[in-house]
């Protein structure tokens, strides 16, 4: 009587089919054994080729330039996030993107700036308010501005590949591209993939049409590791003077603070205030002399 042979798995590759048929044939049976050690060697094939031993244990982090908000990142952003950085027009977006880069490039970090709204020119003018020779750090190879970009994402790939950036600001994605075709096209993809694997920290700028106060989202916020949202709120109950505020929405690998970080605009860009919490509204500025404090080094004010 002939014997029923158990049908080879289907899920194997070919060479491993092979292997099994062969083995019938020259021995007249089912090698289960050798079956299921073809099959976890083919699995294999589909395992993500990953050492955990080259993870690095510690976080490395990059200052935002911002004294005062890095202690509410654990001393900053982690290197080689993509951050978005968002808000309604005029809270101080592209201000807080070129004080981030004007702070690696003082690191020594290579920096490009790519502008889709905003003349070269008019960009170096913002660059000159935070103190510093920009055309240093330009003839030095620490920073390139590209302003009016009308760049495709092809080229703006081959621009990073030729400088091998540490830190990238685009401003704004929303003039670019737009979330759903970002997430969607192969090149905008391509581009993502870039500036992820080669560990470049990222700041992409976009615009909201609302406010802090309302819980909306765009595609960009979920593509990014960190969102940051800059807006304007009353001071308080009593005077409605507007409030530049700051908040760290979302950051990995991070312990936020959530509260809404009150700051001003200074002739050397971003100043923090330290948050107090008052019966009436709960939010506050410091305005104890006696606290403030000045560096020089970086071209911030801080309040504490």
């Amino acid at each position: 009587m002939a014997r029923n042979k158990l049908p080879i798995h289907t899920t194997l590759s070919s060479d491993a089919i092979r292997i099994l048929e062969r083995y019938e044939k020259e021995m007249g049976a089912k090698n289960l054994v050798l079956e299921k050690a073809l099959m976890g060697l083919d699995s294999s094939r589909f395992k993500g080729k990953f050492d955990a031993g080259n993870i690095d244990r510690v976080i490395k982090r990059i200052s935002t330039g911002v004294e005062g908000l890095d202690e509410i990142l654990e001393g900053g952003i982690p290197k080689g996030f993509l951050v978005i950085v968002t808000g309604p027009p005029g809270t101080g977006k592209t201000t807080f993107c070129m004080q981030a880069l004007i702070e690696g490039a003082r690191n020594r970090e290579k920096c490009i700036f790519f502008s889709f709204e905003e003349r070269v020119e008019q960009l170096v003018q913002h660059f000159l308010r935070f103190g510093c020779d920009v055309g240093e750090f330009i003839d030095e190879g620490y920073l390139e501005i590209f302003g009016m970009s009308k760049l495709t994402s092809e080229e703006i790939m081959e621009i990073i590949q030729f400088y091998n950036p540490e830190r990238v600001a685009f401003d704004s994605m929303n003039v670019l591209t737009n979330g759903d075709e970002f997430r969607s096209s192969g090149s905008w993809r391509s581009l993502h993939r870039l500036l992820k694997s080669n560990k470049i920290t990222t700041f992409f700028i976009t615009e909201k049409k609302h406010g802090i106060n309302t819980k909306k989202f765009d595609n960009f916020d979920f593509l990014g590791d960190g969102i940051i949202f800059l807006d304007s709120i009353p001071t308080n109950e009593i005077d409605s003077t507007p409030m530049p505020v700051i908040a760290i929405q979302k950051m990995r690998a991070t312990r936020i603070d959530r509260t809404l970080q009150p700051f001003k605009f200074t002739d050397r860009g971003i100043s923090r205030y330290r948050v107090i919490r008052t019966p009436s509204c709960g939010l506050s500025r410091s305005q104890n002399g006696k606290n403030k404090q000045r560096s020089s080094d970086n071209g911030i004010e801080s309040v504490r």
